[in-house]
């Protein structure tokens, strides 16, 4: 059985993520988050990230998303997140990753 430090709270949110370094990179990669708490985030990528990679995490939600989502204690809108894990997932016929993201504290 899992034992958690916090919560965890399901939601259905649109995000985006860029690699977070010195380098200068346009490039961005969209998701679903599913649920969070206050020390991290469950997200479904489009891309596989390794261990440790820092990500800018962003929530980028539509009208529609907007008015069914709860918000609890340990939502944040914008995160700089490190990738805990990550593992092949098929969704609706689809190849994504499913993403655990731990949020670092700055």
């Amino acid at each position: 059985m899992e034992h958690r430090t916090s919560s965890r709270y399901e939601i259905e949110s649109s995000i985006v993520c860029s690699h977070f370094s010195s380098r200068t990179s346009n490039e961005t990669f969209h998701g679903k988050m599913k649920n969070y708490c206050r020390s991290g985030v469950y997200a479904e990528l489009q891309v596989h990230f390794k261990e440790g990679t820092v990500l800018l995490v962003r929530t980028k939600k539509t009208a529609s998303e907007r008015s069914s989502t709860k918000i609890m204690d340990g939502f944040r809108s914008i995160s700089l997140a490190e990738v805990k894990w990550s593992k092949p997932i098929c969704v609706d016929g689809t190849l994504h990753f499913a993403t655990g993201l731990k949020h670092l504290v700055v």
